[in-house]
């Protein structure tokens, strides 16, 4: 049964394949499209780590502003070129290119550089420019009203089958349970207006409503409007002020240690990471609800080589607060923050905007020739003491009132060596350290290693560094990785990861390791296609599901995967992409389980046209919901879509895009998928009563 699903689904990309070998290749041609491939695999590879549904604009949101101000490769700054996701060897080898031979003209010449195939070449191509920046982008209020665009995007996206949660219910049932249905409709609603000069002033709003959140409800006691309300400002200077921000906005320090408000990627199989360059401010433009900073900030240079962030940020936030002890002065306590975004019922409700969040504190950056150095600081303040229930592996989490942080970040960049890293502590006494490595011997090598150390009661509410947990805390590890260039037309990608956590996590009631090595080999055969071979396994400790003591011993849990891929261009117009990956899960007492995904997909994509149309089809069979798989969907601009595929079933998508002239785009997007061995879909008020799942999704924009 397999070996014919993977006969039906690929044999159209190996024909295409043979033939592609002679057909002649063209210069890749500017086009919003969304993310590049090595971007597609690293949000894919996130969302494995979660089953909450999140909001990835933020992470690409820098990027696609190149689109309509593409940065000049040759002049683009190191922290530029990370943004465009180039790794230190591609970085290494491209200065040096232009030191050897002078500045690049063209894209072609980009192939001529070790590192540089076409994929990345094609997927840097809408990105990038060789021409000086024109005149017009000095931020005067003529420049400002003539050169400036404006954006309106407006999406609706709804599951048109019921879900439970909006099923009718008598009024004595309701008021015996009122959580037991959403108090708004099953539409999700998402309006951004924005204002960008060059990326040097940019000024917007982004409004959004959850499924099952009212927007115009009955009852008077619910809130009119969107849910959800973000304002943001920034401008981006040269000189004495660097950045300044307004609204809501993301701070990012060092190595995310001491502070690192969004999100970040890490590890990845299409790549290595490397230190982290991103910008100490940015505009919060994405939906997540939770996960930025409200106030003022700014960056300014006093001194030459020398950066100086301040922010302060105070808003109200989502929490579960219960009624403290009648002896205590305090008339309620913190039991728990949230960071769902979502509130569909009164008890959801109870919990929007329970308490304030008050952060501040600043960075100084400081550059000596090779050397880079800085210092962080944050303050983090709640209305009221958080404190979380006294489950045995939560002893060492922070509860009270206020935290301090202070960390430290280094960087060293040799020639062909970068080694950087950042400690931070707690003030109640933790600490916790990372430090990497990149090295690149020779201009076919990459080597990279990580090394984490975060003590258990190592306390913060704004880390995001490198690791396996969700905190960075309780974690020791060793990341080794590579990237070997071993032809010009064959690569190989490879990591291992040995991680362990002295004390206990949920669902883990002892002290416990793991590891994970993953290799990929990449093959070009020709500018038109791209052939990947993947192993994947994975190895966690994990108390057994079916456990009825107090406390268990921990057993080991693993996944080995296998993947092959093909991504195939037979025209300039028409892309295929076909994958088939294998997984098999064991754990002890549980015995072996598999399970596979399979799929085909085509793109047409005229640059000639005003259309372009993408489209899925996908099979899939798991014997549980451990074996899940995960597949980076393409969607509507701002939207993503990572299913994750677990049982028997099919799916399939189709995107549509359709420009009237050059100021108004229209997305249409359907996917549908049916499970062959299930009847009901979903749990809570999200179940279905039936086999199939569909979502449809209708986004506008009016630039202007």
């Amino acid at each position: 049964m397999l070996k014919r699903i993977i006969c039906h689904l690929l044999l159209p990309a190996i024909f295409t394949l043979l033939l592609s070998g002679s057909l002649r290749a063209q210069e890749p041609v500017k086009t919003e499209q969304g993310v590049s491939s090595l971007l597609e695999d690293q949000i894919e590879q996130l969302s494995g780590n979660t089953d909450t549904e999140a909001d990835y604009s933020d992470l690409v949101e820098e990027l696609l502003q190149y689109i309509k101000n593409p940065v000049n490769i040759n002049t683009a700054s190191e922290q530029e070129l990370h943004q465009l996701q180039l790794n230190d060897l591609q970085i290494n080898n491209l200065s040096n290119y232009i030191l050897t031979f002078g500045e690049l003209t063209s894209l072609y010449e980009l192939n001529l550089i070790e590192g540089f195939d076409s994929t990345l070449v094609a997927d840097l191509s809408p990105f990038i420019t060789f021409k000086l920046s024109p005149f017009a982008r000095n931020p005067s209020l003529k420049n400002l009203a003539t050169y400036g665009k404006e954006s309106i995007i407006l999406r609706y996206q709804q599951v048109p089958e019921e879900q439970k949660g909006y099923t009718p219910i008598d009024d004595s049932s309701l008021a015996a349970n009122p959580n037991s249905r959403y108090l708004g409709g099953p539409e999700k609603l998402y309006l951004r207006l924005g204002y960008n000069f060059y990326n040097s002033v940019r000024f917007g709003a982004t409004m959004e409503k959850d499924p099952g959140e009212t927007l115009f409800p009955d009852s008077d006691t619910l809130k009119k409007g969107f849910d959800f309300y973000s304002f943001h400002f920034f401008y981006a200077g040269k000189k004495f002020v660097k950045s300044l921000a307004i609204g809501d906005y993301h701070v990012q320090f060092g190595q995310g240690l001491t502070l690192w408000s969004s999100m970040a990627f890490g590890k990845s199989p299409s790549g290595i990471p490397g230190r982290r360059m991103a910008p100490a401010l940015k505009p919060n433009t994405g939906a997540n609800e939770n996960l930025f900073m409200r106030g003022v900030a700014t960056t300014i240079s006093p001194l030459r080589n020398l950066d100086v962030t301040l922010f302060y940020s105070s808003k109200l936030a989502d929490a579960n607060t219960e009624a403290a002890d009648s002896l205590s002065a305090e008339e309620y306590y913190i039991s728990s923050l949230l960071e769902t975004g979502y509130h569909r019922t009164p008890g959801e409700l109870a919990g929007k905007d329970a308490i304030r969040q008050t952060h501040y504190g600043g960075n100084l950056q400081t550059r000596i020739r090779m050397f880079r150095f800085g210092a962080s600081v944050l303050h983090s303040g709640l209305d009221n003491n958080l404190q979380k229930d006294n489950a045995l592996y939560r002893q060492f989490e922070f509860n009270g009132k206020a935290l301090t942080n202070v960390g430290f970040d280094y960087a060293v960049i040799l020639r062909s060596l970068t080694l950087y890293g950042e400690f931070s502590g707690s003030d109640n006494g933790g600490k916790a350290v990372i430090a990497g490595a990149n090295f690149t011997p020779d201009p076919r090598l990459a080597l990279s290693a990580i090394y984490r150390n975060y003590s258990k009661n190592y306390q913060n509410l704004m880390s995001n560094a490198f690791g396996e947990n969700s905190k960075n805390s309780n974690e020791k590890g060793l990341y080794i990785g590579m990237l070997a260039q071993l032809h010009r037309r064959l690569s190989l990608t490879a990591f291992a990861d040995h991680f362990s956590f002295p004390w206990l996590k949920y669902r883990v009631d002892a002290p416990s390791r793991g590891s994970e090595y993953t290799a990929r080999l990449t093959y070009t055969p020709s500018r038109r296609t791209e052939i990947q071979l993947q192993y994947r396994v994975q190895q966690k400790q994990l108390n057994p599901s079916d456990a009825d003591t107090y406390t268990t011993f921990p057993e080991t849990e693993s996944r080995q995967n296998f993947r092959i891929s093909f991504n195939v261009k037979p025209t300039a117009a028409l892309i295929l992409k076909s994958r088939v990956e294998s997984i098999v899960y064991r754990m002890e007492g549980s015995g072996r389980k598999q399970g596979f995904l399979a799929y085909q997909e085509v793109a047409y994509r005229n640059q000639d046209k005003p259309w372009q149309l993408t489209g899925r089809y996908a099979i899939f069979d798991t014997d549980s919901y451990n074996e899940r798989l995960y597949a980076y969907e393409s969607d509507v601009l701002y939207a993503f879509s990572i299913p994750s595929y677990y049982y028997k079933g099919s799916r399939f998508y189709l995107l549509g895009r359709y420009s009237f002239g050059r100021s108004l785009d229209l997305w249409v997007r359907y996917s549908i998928t049916h499970y062959s061995n299930k009847q009901v879909i979903g749990s809570g008020l999200d179940e279905i009563d039936g086999n199939n799942k569909s979502e449809i999704k209708l986004q506008l924009r009016y630039r202007f």
